[in-house]
């Protein structure tokens, strides 16, 4: 039994690293590369958490990271973008994740310049609608469910 436990614990282990190796995230889809109207679509997924000792965690589920968020914003800041489309689909998460998530698009915001907007096909709640109240518009979906639960901020 501890065999079993021990190879499942390295194989997460593997997985968790193969996972969070660096690689380049952005790539242009359309338009011509030296364009100065450069839109960026990032895509978040899942609870907001800070994720800091949750070693098999990773493996089972997406989740939002600001700190990853952050460093994705770093990136395209380089980029010189002109709009930021964030598709969310979160119902929210820990208090101190999303406070600092929220701050980070600020600062974003305020840095560069940036028209954002964020966009669900699904659940935009709670402290996924809290980080969405920096965006200049939130749009969505038909059948989307959209709203604070409780949060006040």
């Amino acid at each position: 039994m501890s065999a079993l436990l021990i190879f499942l614990i390295i194989i997460n282990i593997l997985l968790y690293f193969s996972n969070n190796a660096e690689k380049k995230q952005f790539v242009i889809t359309d338009g011509a590369p030296n364009s100065k109207n450069i839109i960026a679509k990032i895509n978040l997924n899942g609870p907001i958490f800070n994720n800091n000792n949750n070693v098999l965690g990773d493996s089972f589920y997406d989740f939002i990271n600001p700190r990853l968020v952050k460093s994705y914003l770093e990136e395209l800041k380089e980029l010189q973008i002109n709009v930021l489309i964030v598709n969310i689909n979160s119902p929210g998460g820990t208090v101190s994740a999303t406070a600092e998530l929220e701050q980070i698009i600020y600062e974003f915001k305020k840095s560069t310049n940036t028209k954002v907007y964020f966009f669900t096909k699904e659940i935009l709640a709670s402290g996924g609608y809290w980080v969405a109240t920096t965006a200049d518009k939130i749009f969505a979906s038909y059948g989307s469910i959209i709203g604070s639960i409780g949060v006040s901020g």
